[in-house]
């Protein structure tokens, strides 16, 4: 039994405080900055994603849905299946509704539950090492340096982060239920339950995150590191049937669980770009040498977690392209560091379990499969598991062999300046993950040259409608990045919307000369030639956008404007009942309708289509008002009255209500209920000029009537 001094303090401390210490720096760290918003990806995966805002979504549906709510066959689905996260999001709406401060909540709990369990979990890690030792030790150190890492904050901190915590918890109780197998006593019966609860748990933190696929290789390598030799590791393998018979039996659950999950997404790969993960795309010595700087610089993540970013696409990294390049240097002193571990600490299984903790969950972000990342700090959610337990352990060795006080005191001293620093750093990043304005700035001081950074910050600005903004940061993501087909988009629709259409034109086609098959560009592009009076190639453009997508009800509706520009109202008629089919919530639609109708008169065919509208858009007051409207055109009075009452009541600050209801009772030759009406339409809104014209009509009809 080892025996160090830090571990006693820990021990001195009941298990209930030692729990609320743990709860008490979670709180810290994020309950107190959990207010925000929606932020970057939370507003795809979940403000936008039908499957969560649809509180009736089945079951069904989700499990042939993506992450991001996007058929998982179809060809640009990024193929993240995460069902039981979805479906978490989805409970959660239709409980609380759409509450970004909630959500951010539930992901603080679990960031919780997970510290609470850590050192048990720890502990069966250390199983024999520990010789069954009481107290937590070391074990609990790592726990409490787990629970403040600031490297956890965009896990926590933002709300799609949710499939790590999820799958982390799946993680964490497998290894737990399958560390009661380390007692070599165990019967066939619970062997059989345990490993059967393990393949569950591993299946459903695989529905929370692909990643829970690493439990399985996780337990086999502690499992056998718990009981063989190190010094004679494949004779006391062999001659350990029941430890074999373990491995054998976890390494079929993981071929069995992979090729269920491959065939979710029938065996297809997912088709990222080259600026999702331009060192996926490179080849030959270029993406060696790249790959493996990203490996450096993600445990310098874990090692000194300032320089954190939400995105680390484009160019945030450069490719190592030479063995001159001086980056180099650091690929040569990860690997001399990491071979002087692995020589220093051969026979130790606690640094060999720690390596496994942090290196087996990295695999499938470590470049072995292509993913859509270049580096995504959420990923190292699970691995910092292992990291956080070298951590501990070397604070521990080191406290054992230095027995000398001051030594003793200043370790001490410095474990505790660690935990206050990463709780302060952890604080403030988690606040710079409140709003996006915070959080898309922050990464200016990180990541200057990551055009996507600039993007965002353009984005963000032109819908607050800060034009002058959006232009000056459009234009530097394109200067750092002239190839980004989206930032080239925006900015030609920011110049469409100022009118300048010859700008609009070039960068809508440099949009599209960068990405052929960009169906959003195509229609704006069609919109910019409309406005242009260049029908002919605005309908090459939007039949081009809706070529390769054929539920785009924006473009048919579109579509159907130019038709109506060019003369044809009925083929615009015909392509806008095409628009409310695909989208039978698409309001401009259904007004563009009724104005044709109404312009024409046709005051039959504006109450059938608003009757139709009203069906998926019950109580919209524009189609009440046009219905009320054309009802008032064909004389019948009293239900348009009925309407426009209920509009009043319903909306009371609208002048335009009362103004109607007073044009329609002075048809009606109802006066004095006219005029009340007139008067209080002006009292909301004394400038109304035609509630003034329409009273002195009145005034004047009533004076020439009492002469």
């Amino acid at each position: 039994m080892y025996s160090n001094p830090m571990p006693n303090h820990s021990s001195r401390l009941t298990p209930a405080v030692q729990y609320g210490i743990l709860i008490l720096l979670s709180t810290v760290c994020y309950f107190f900055t959990r207010k925000g918003q929606f932020v970057f990806d939370d507003s795809v995966a979940v403000v936008k994603n039908a499957d969560v805002i649809n509180s009736n979504t089945s079951w069904e549906t989700l499990m042939r849905h993506d992450f991001w709510g996007a058929n998982i066959m179809d060809k640009n689905s990024h193929k993240s299946f995460r069902p039981l996260t979805v479906l978490s999001f989805q409970q959660e709406v239709r409980l609380f509704g759409l509450d970004a401060t909630q959500m951010k909540m539930t992901n603080w709990l679990l960031h919780t539950v997970i510290g609470v369990l850590l050192p048990r979990f720890f502990q069966l890690v250390s199983w024999r090492e520990r010789c069954k030792t009481t107290s937590w030790g070391m074990e609990y150190w790592a726990a409490v340096l787990f629970v403040v890492h600031p490297i956890h904050t965009e896990a926590v901190a933002g709300i799609v982060g949710r499939a790590e915590l999820l799958a982390t918890v799946g993680v964490v109780l497998a290894v737990m239920v399958y560390g009661s197998l380390f007692d070599e006593q165990s019967t066939i019966l619970k062997h059989v339950l345990v490993l059967t609860t393990v393949f569950i748990l591993t299946a459903l933190s695989m529905l929370c995150k692909e990643t829970g696929i690493t439990i399985l290789a996780t337990c086999a390598v502690l499992d056998t590191l718990t009981h063989i030799n190190l010094q004679r590791p494949v004779r006391t393998f062999v001659s350990n049937k029941p430890l074999a018979a373990r491995i054998i039996t976890l390494f079929v659950m993981t071929c069995i669980l992979i090729y269920a999950r491959l065939r979710v997404q029938n065996f297809a790969s997912p088709q990222f770009r080259d600026k999702d993960n331009i060192v996926a795309f490179s080849h030959g010595i270029t993406k060696t040498l790249s790959q493996n700087y990203l490996y450096c610089l993600n445990l310098w993540l874990l090692l000194c977690p300032d320089w954190l970013s939400f995105d680390w696409a484009l160019e945030s990294i450069p490719l190592v392209k030479s063995v001159r390049d001086y980056r180099v240097a650091f690929i040569v002193i990860f690997y001399v560091f990491l071979v002087a571990i692995l020589a220093r600490n051969r026979h130790q299984p606690r640094v060999l379990k720690g390596l496994a903790l942090m290196i087996i969950p990295f695999l499938p972000a470590s470049g072995i499969i292509r993913v859509g990342f270049v580096i995504a700090e959420r990923v190292l959610y699970i691995p910092s598991l292992g990291f956080c337990y070298l951590v501990s352990y070397g604070f521990v060795r080191l406290h054992e062999k230095l027995d000398i006080r001051w030594i003793r005191v200043t370790l001490g001293a410095g474990f505790l300046l660690l935990v206050i620093t990463f709780v302060l750093r952890t604080i403030q990043r988690s606040s710079e993950w409140a709003t996006e304005h915070t959080l898309f700035r922050s990464g200016l001081r990180v990541v200057p040259n990551n055009a996507k950074v600039h993007y965002n910050i353009a984005k963000l600005a032109a819908d607050q409608g800060d034009k002058a903004t959006a232009f000056q940061f459009y234009q530097q993501a394109l200067e750092l990045y002239p190839e980004y087909e989206v930032a080239h988009m925006n900015l030609g629709n920011l110049y469409s919307d100022a009118k300048d259409y010859r700008r609009a034109l070039k960068h809508l086609q440099k949009a599209i000369e960068y990405h052929e098959d960009f169906h959003t560009a195509w229609m704006n592009l069609g919109i910019v030639h409309a406005a242009l009076k260049n029908h002919k190639d605005a309908l090459v453009s939007y039949q081009r956008a809706m070529k390769g997508k054929k539920h785009y009800p924006n473009c048919m509706f579109n579509l159907g404007n130019l038709y109506n520009d060019m003369g044809n109202h009925n083929l615009a008629l015909a392509t806008w009942n095409e628009t409310v089919r695909q989208d039978p919530k698409h309001v401009k639609a259904w007004n563009n309708m009724i104005n044709v109708y109404d312009n024409a008169n046709m005051n039959e065919q504006v109450l059938e289509v608003t009757a139709r509208g009203l069906i998926h858009l019950p109580n919209h007051p524009n189609l009440l008002a046009a219905r009320a409207i054309a009802l008032a055109k064909m004389g019948n009075y009293p239900e348009a009255e009925q309407i426009y009452s209920e509009l009043i009541v319903r909306h009371p600050g609208e002048e335009k209500y009362l103004q109607n209801m007073g044009v329609l009772y002075h048809r009606w030759r109802k006066l004095d209920q006219a005029e009340r009406m007139y008067r209080k339409a002006l009292k909301i809104n004394p400038q109304s000029e035609m509630a003034r014209n329409n009273l002195s009509k009145l005034l004047a009809s009533r004076q020439k009537s009492s002469n």
